[in-house]
């Protein structure tokens, strides 16, 4: 792994864990988030994300001081379900997809993610390993904030860190409900479903 700017970052989940597929873990890493220069990450861009939304602009500063931006190559696994959680990232450029093991095994996509977007947020509220896998589309460039820059702003501004927390609550929040449709409309189709092919094999009645 190949790095640049003032030291490498530990990488997203580990390197060695198996993936589907032709995927390999490479990527190159900068200390600072502040790649203005290059339109990637600035004050302007964490405040239109919902996690960050009402953070004073000191604080998105120091965000933008203290993380990291990581250029990821296309078919890339970032993270592994059931992963140790210990960084919370934000999409900069391409797009990323969430994939979710069922009980028989196998996976599915479940969320595509783009510019904008977090993921990994939620383990800051439950603390529990990555809940599904993480991998790059095509090239991406992702943000990184690491929970330790999370528990010195926890110390050092816990107003803002209470904003930040009832953000990404707000945010699970809104999934939930979009989940809980989703669900719904899953369960009325399947309903429909089994009441057609149930009338389908009832025995039609000979008239008289």
């Amino acid at each position: 792994m190949r790095t640049r700017g003032l030291r490498a970052a530990p990488g997203p989940g580990d390197p060695t864990l198996p993936s589907p597929g032709p995927r390999a873990y490479s990527s190159v890493m900068t200390r600072v988030w502040s790649i203005v220069g290059e339109g990637k990450v600035d004050r302007e861009f964490l405040a239109k994300i919902p996690i960050f939304a009402g953070l004073p602009p000191e604080i998105l500063d120091r965000f933008i001081a203290s993380g990291q931006v990581m250029d990821v190559p296309a078919s890339c696994q970032l993270l592994a379900e059931g992963d140790p959680a210990r960084s919370v990232f934000v999409v900069c450029e391409g797009v990323l997809e969430i994939r979710k093991r069922g009980a028989s095994g196998g996976d599915t996509r479940v969320a595509v993610l783009r510019a904008g977007d977090c993921v990994g947020e939620m383990s800051l509220i439950d603390i529990q390993p990555r809940s599904a896998g993480v991998s790059s589309v095509g090239p991406a460039a992702m943000a990184v904030l690491s929970h330790s820059d999370l528990a010195t702003l926890y110390r050092e501004d816990p107003a803002a860190y209470t904003i930040l927390v009832l953000n990404i609550a707000r945010e699970i929040s809104r999934r939930l409900r979009r989940v809980d449709v989703l669900l719904a409309d899953i369960l009325i189709d399947l309903n429909d479903v089994w009441l057609e092919a149930n009338r389908s094999l009832q025995p039609t009645r000979k008239e008289d």
